[in-house]
C-alpha cells in the first residue's frame, strides 16, 4: 500500500483501525450511540478519541495487501460490536424489568418508541430507561466506558484477533447477571401486584356480586404506579454498581481473545 496524503502506510492503517473500532463502539454504547446524539457529533467524538489513542501507539508494520487490511478492519468491527453489546446489557435488563411491570399492571398493550434502540417498548419500560440513562450520565459511566474502550487496545492489540470459546462463556455469565438485575428491579412491583390480584380473587369468591374486572383494573394501575414511584430509589441503588462494572466485563471478555496471524492473500 502506498502512502496516503503523504502519510506512511503503517501510520495511516493504524489510525484507520483505531478509528473503526472506536466509531463502531461509540455507535452502539448507551446514550452516545442513540439517534438523539447527532451523527456529526459521533463522528467528531470518534475521530478525537481515535486520534488521542493513536498518539499513544506505535505505528503498525504496513499490511501486505488490501485483503489483509479488510480483514483487520472486520476484526475491529467485531470487537466494537462485542464492546457495545456488553455495554447495552444493563439497559436491556432495565427495559425487561419495565416490561414485566407493564405486563402485571396491564400496560403491555401500550407501546412507545425507545430512542436508544428504535424499537417499541412499554410505557414503564421507557420511563425506567430514561431514568437509567440519566443515572448513566450522572455517575460518569459514559466516561468509564470511553476509558475502557481506550484500554481495549492494550488488551486486544491491532490488527487481528481470534475469538475463543471463553468469550461465549463470559457473555453467558453477563447475560445471566443482567437477567438477575431485571428480576431485582421488577420484583417489588410484581410482588405487590401479585398480592393485589390475590386479594381480588378472594374478593370475587367472598362477594360474587362485585364486578372484579371493573374494580381490579384501576386498582392494579394505582397500586402499580405507586409501587413504581416507591421503588425508584432502587434504581439508584442497583444501577450505578452495574454501570461501573461494565468496563471490567468488557476487559474480561476481551482478554479471552487472542492475536491472530494475518490472513493470506487470495
Amino acid at each position: 500500500m502506498t502512502s496516503v496524503f503523504g502519510i506512511p502506510p503503517g501510520t495511516f492503517e493504524t489510525f484507520l483501525l483505531v478509528f473503526v473500532r472506536t466509531a463502531v463502539t461509540l455507535s452502539l454504547i448507551p446514550v452516545i450511540g442513540g439517534p438523539q446524539f447527532p451523527l456529526q457529533a459521533k463522528i467528531a467524538l470518534a475521530g478525537t478519541i481515535a486520534f488521542l489513542v493513536f498518539k499513544t501507539m506505535h505505528p503498525l508494520v504496513p499490511l501486505p495487501s488490501l485483503y489483509a487490511l479488510a480483514g483487520a478492519v472486520l476484526a475491529q468491527v467485531l470487537i466494537g460490536v462485542v464492546i457495545g453489546y456488553i455495554a447495552f446489557l444493563v439497559f436491556m435488563a432495565v427495559q425487561f424489568a419495565g416490561e414485566i411491570v407493564d405486563l402485571q399492571i396491564g400496560f403491555s398493550i401500550v407501546n412507545v418508541v425507545n430512542p436508544l434502540s428504535q424499537q417499541q417498548v412499554s410505557v414503564i419500560g421507557q420511563f425506567e430507561l430514561i431514568v437509567a440513562s440519566l443515572l448513566y450520565l450522572a455517575t460518569d459511566s459514559h466516561l468509564l466506558m470511553i476509558a475502557g474502550l481506550a484500554d481495549s487496545f492494550k488488551t486486544v492489540p491491532l490488527p487481528y484477533v481470534a475469538f475463543s470459546g471463553g468469550m461465549q462463556q463470559d457473555l453467558g455469565v453477563f447475560i445471566g447477571q443482567s437477567f438477575l438485575l431485571a428480576i431485582k428491579i421488577a420484583a417489588p412491583v410484581a410482588a405487590a401486584l401479585f398480592v393485589t390480584n390475590l386479594a381480588l380473587g378472594l374478593m370475587a369468591r367472598v362477594a360474587p356480586q362485585i364486578n372484579v374486572f371493573i374494580v381490579g383494573f384501576p386498582l392494579q394501575i394505582g397500586v402499580g404506579l405507586i409501587m413504581v414511584a416507591l421503588t425508584l430509589p432502587l434504581l439508584g441503588y442497583l444501577l450505578p454498581p452495574a454501570f461501573s462494572g461494565i468496563p471490567q466485563q468488557v476487559q474480561t471478555t476481551l482478554s479471552t481473545m487472542r492475536a491472530s496471524p494475518a490472513p493470506a492473500a487470495p
